[in-house]
């Protein structure tokens, strides 16, 4: 039985040229890989004979990379029964909608296989902060407010447990400063959680073509990341400390 299958789904990823060989192999490699086809930033397009070609790719951030689709289709001569032909069209793009297509057309048990090895092949591609780059902007200021607000809430009632504890062994203690540097501490979170929000597709892209000069690229935003994610685990700690300190300073 002929059957086809199309898979369509926006999931952040990070793609290099490993990633790529990997594809082709599992559309059945450079025997049957028919074309790969990249479209560049500017509106411009290559035609390449296999994905080795796409080491001359430039990736230059004024002219990114922003799609490759590879095609895979079984030559006459193949098909066989120990080898039912089958038809592929696997598409990576950077953008707003859907970033992961493919469709798969060819007898239904060889179609089956394929389309779980897709699947697990774009699982793979996905870094950890994936699900936050594929979200849109209205999920992802609702998530970024609800990690603020979760801790606010425990650092308010880690300071109120403090202050509870204080008051049992010394007596009230008066609060006009107390709670100063707990709010300077969850103003500084807020400030992170707010350039996140506006630098979002910048710090969590979306996709990330890891092919010349990407590669260097996506390690200066990697570096970038580890930078800010340290000053926010600083700034938890930081207004944890503060908390403690301005219980016992009032």
């Amino acid at each position: 039985m002929h059957v086809s299958k199309s898979t369509d789904c926006r999931v952040g990823f990070r793609i290099d040229a490993w990633d790529l060989e990997r594809l082709a192999g599992l559309l059945g490699g450079d025997e049957l890989v028919t074309g790969v086809a990249v479209e560049m930033g500017d509106g411009s397009s290559y035609q390449l004979k296999d994905v080795g070609e796409l080491k001359g790719v430039d990736n230059a951030p004024a002219r990114p990379i922003q799609a490759i689709t590879i095609e895979s289709a079984p030559q006459t001569f193949m098909f066989r029964e120990d080898n039912p032909p089958r038809l592929a069209l696997v598409t990576v793009r950077d953008g707003t909608s859907d970033t992961v297509r493919y469709h798969v057309s060819g007898p239904l048990r060889a179609v089956d296989s394929l389309t779980r090895e897709l699947d697990e092949w774009v699982t793979s591609l996905r870094p950890w902060y994936g699900s936050l780059a594929a979200m849109d902007r209205a999920g992802f200021f609702l998530w970024s407010t609800a990690i603020v607000g979760a801790i606010s809430a425990l650092v308010l009632g880690f300071s109120l447990s403090v202050a509870g504890s204080i008051d049992v062994f010394v007596g009230p203690t008066p609060g006009p400063y107390t709670w100063l540097p707990t709010a300077g501490g969850l103003f500084a979170m807020a400030g992170i959680s707010v350039i996140l929000n506006l630098r979002r597709h910048r710090l969590l892209p979306v996709a990330q073509f890891r092919i010349g000069q990407g590669a260097e690229d996506s390690d200066r935003l990697d570096r970038r990341r580890t930078r800010l994610l340290r000053a926010g685990l600083g700034a938890v700690v930081l207004t944890l400390g503060a908390s403690i300190f301005g219980v016992f300073l009032a």
